[in-house]
C-alpha cells in the first residue's frame, strides 16, 4: 500500500500556527482527500454551513470519548469546563492510543464545543485547496479555529498535549483576532 503524504495545518486567517506531517493510504478517506476537493473562491477558501452528516460524525466521535471515560474511569462528559480536565486525564493515563485518531478528532471536538460555548463561536465547514475540514469560525472575521486536530495531530507526533494549554493557546488566538477587528 503506497503513502501519501501532506501536512496538516492549524490556520487563523492566512496564518499557519502549527503543522504536522499527516501520511495517507492512498484509497482511504480521511476527512476529505485533495481529489476530491471542491474548487475554492478566488480568495482561495470557502465555507459551507455544517450538514446534518457533519453534525452525526462529530457526535458520534464525541460518543466514543465518553464511552471511554465512563467505562475506564468512571465520569462522563458534562458539556462544561471540566471536561478539559477529563480530556488530560484521558491522555495522561494512556487510555487512548496515539494511533487512534478518531477518538483522538473526537477529544478535539469536546474541546471545540467548549471553546464554542465560551467565545461564542460557530461550528463550520472550511474548504480550500487542501480539503475540507469542520472548524470554529470566529464571528465577524475570515479567520477560523481547527480545534478536531488539535489534540490528534500532538500525540500522534509524540508530543505532549496539554489540554488546558491548547484551550488556553486557543482562547488568547480569538482574543487577538477579535482586538485586530474593533477599533477600540
Amino acid at each position: 500500500m503506497r503513502i501519501k503524504a501532506f501536512c496538516s495545518a492549524l490556520l487563523v486567517g492566512a496564518t499557519i500556527v502549527a503543522m504536522v506531517p499527516t501520511a495517507v493510504a492512498q484509497g482511504q478517506r480521511r476527512d476529505a482527500l485533495i481529489s476530491e476537493v471542491p474548487v475554492p473562491t478566488e480568495e482561495g477558501w470557502r465555507t459551507e454551513t455544517l450538514s446534518q452528516v457533519d453534525r452525526t460524525w462529530m457526535d458520534g466521535l464525541k460518543q466514543r470519548v465518553d464511552d471511554i471515560a465512563r467505562t475506564r474511569i468512571g465520569q462522563q462528559l458534562r458539556g462544561d469546563a471540566s471536561d478539559l480536565e477529563l480530556l488530560q486525564r484521558l491522555l495522561d493515563e494512556r487510555l487512548i492510543p496515539a494511533d487512534d485518531t478518531e477518538t483522538l478528532q473526537g477529544m478535539g471536538v469536546v474541546l471545540g464545543e467548549q471553546l464554542q460555548r465560551d467565545l461564542g463561536l460557530s461550528w463550520t465547514i472550511y474548504i480550500d485547496r487542501l480539503g475540507r475540514s469542520r472548524a470554529l469560525e470566529i464571528p465577524g472575521t475570515n479567520e477560523f479555529l481547527f480545534p478536531v486536530t488539535m489534540i490528534s495531530r500532538r500525540v500522534e507526533a509524540g508530543a505532549e498535549a496539554n489540554v488546558q494549554e491548547i484551550y488556553d493557546r486557543a482562547r488568547e488566538i480569538v482574543t487577538e483576532v477579535r482586538n485586530r477587528q474593533s477599533p477600540f
